[in-house]
């Protein structure tokens, strides 16, 4: 029988050996790694698990918030916009018969309203449109020439007091580099003495190139154009709403972005009132695409402290209502406000409004008073801001920026005026 060498069994012995610690170490690293993958799947079902949990943990927060809304509807006004009349007019009503009966009226009268300024489109009209309960509709119907001009005649030799008064125009402005060559030829065409004028822009958040374009054209208005003064700021803001135009305008982002609106006003009028004493404020927003050329004068012959004009913009053949925040309180409007909490910030523009619209108190006059101004134009005596009168930058009588400055003026004693037939146009 043949032996095998000792050394060769041992090499054997070696060999196994190292094998299974080989197998073991393998064996190891894939525990570990299946261990590492486990670990990732539980993580991901865990996060899965946990945002499945918020979504269902906010859904039930909706339905509970959903079902109390519906009981604080049923009780009380609280809460409630002021925007949204007509949808909650059962509110506290107890014949509601009745009710139903005011709003079929309302929407019969609102058609009729309808049908007329489409019409006026291609024959404008030869009568002015009595003021209606409330403003229902956005067109503004064309009247005849006839009708428009003498609301719109000023002295033929002028008033050389009232029009010899220092003027400085402030306009914000963000993210407007393509409009303010439009928006400087307007304030080019303006007939009042240039000399009498001085421009500041206040620029903040932009990302484009606003304020180098913005500082080229001031320059220009005094080199070449005339003006007193002119010069375009920046104002090292933060916050405030930026994106597209439904972002901006959503209801619910209507009280940050007007206040950082109201913040950038104060700061601009500030600035303004450092750099001389002038006579009137004229506020002027940079997407403004028409201004009448006797704009200031049509302003200044209204000898209100605080006034502004209607301002619309072009739709089709269709003339629309743009700047809803110029308006007249009714009996109905201060009595859904009674009941309010005074933190309630009320807008306008978002469903069916129980206040009267500028544009649609023409049948009154000439210059007719307002309980809210908007700031598309908007002049006040510099006297009433170094009196304090500004721009709320936090809910004022449920109001906020250009609105609360309206209230505030009223309680301050001051006069607040609108001239509807005093149109300018407004970008859209």
């Amino acid at each position: 029988m043949k032996t095998v060498p000792r050394r060769c069994l041992c090499t054997r012995r070696v060999l196994v050996y190292f094998l299974i610690i080989n197998v073991t170490c393998l064996g190891l690293v894939l525990l570990v790694l299946y261990d590492r993958v486990s670990n990732n799947q539980n993580h991901v079902h865990r996060a899965e698990f946990e945002r499945w949990k918020r979504i269902r943990d906010d859904f039930d927060k909706y339905q509970k918030n959903e079902a109390n809304k519906a009981d604080t509807m049923k009780k009380t006004l609280r809460g409630r916009q002021m925007d949204a009349v007509l949808s909650f007019d059962e509110i506290g009503k107890t014949n509601i018969t009745q009710e139903n009966e005011n709003v079929k009226k309302r929407i019969a009268a609102e058609q009729l309203r309808m049908d007329e300024a489409v019409k006026s489109a291609d024959l404008p009209l030869d009568h002015i449109p009595p003021v209606p309960e409330f403003s229902d509709i956005d067109i503004v119907p064309y009247l005849s020439e006839d009708l428009i001009s003498p609301y719109l005649v000023l002295p033929k030799h002028g008033n050389h007091v009232l029009y010899n008064q220092s003027i400085v125009i402030l306009t914000p402005i963000c993210d407007v580099e393509h409009l303010l060559e439009q928006f400087m030829n307007a304030i080019k065409n303006l007939t009042y003495p240039h000399t009498h004028i001085s421009v500041y822009l206040g620029e903040d958040s932009s990302s484009d190139l606003t304020l180098n374009r913005a500082k080229l054209l001031a320059k220009d208005l005094v080199l070449n154009h005339g003006f007193r003064d002119a010069g375009a700021f920046h104002f090292n803001y933060t916050g405030g709403i930026h994106g597209d135009w439904t972002r901006i305008h959503s209801k619910e982002n209507q009280l940050e972005r007007r206040a950082h609106m109201a913040h950038a006003r104060n700061d601009l009028l500030s600035l303004g009132m450092r750099k001389g004493h002038f006579d009137q404020v004229l506020w002027i927003d940079s997407d403004v695409k028409y201004l009448p050329s006797d704009l200031i004068q049509q302003l200044l012959f209204a000898r209100a402290d605080v006034v502004v004009t209607s301002c619309l913009y072009k739709e089709g053949r269709f003339k629309k209502l743009y700047d809803r925040n110029s308006w007249r309180e009714t009996p109905t409007s201060i009595e859904n406000q009674k009941t309010l909490p005074v933190d309630i910030l009320l807008v306008e523009g978002y469903s069916h409004s129980s206040r009267i619209f500028l544009p649609d108190l023409k049948a009154e006059g000439r210059i007719v008073p307002l309980d809210g101004v908007g700031g598309c134009v908007l002049m006040v005596k510099a006297e009433c801001h170094r009196k304090g009168l500004n721009f709320p930058e936090k809910i004022y009588k449920h109001h906020i920026e250009t609105e609360g400055l309206a209230k505030m003026a009223t309680n301050m004693g001051f006069s607040v005026r609108g001239l509807p037939w005093l149109e300018v146009f407004h970008n859209f």
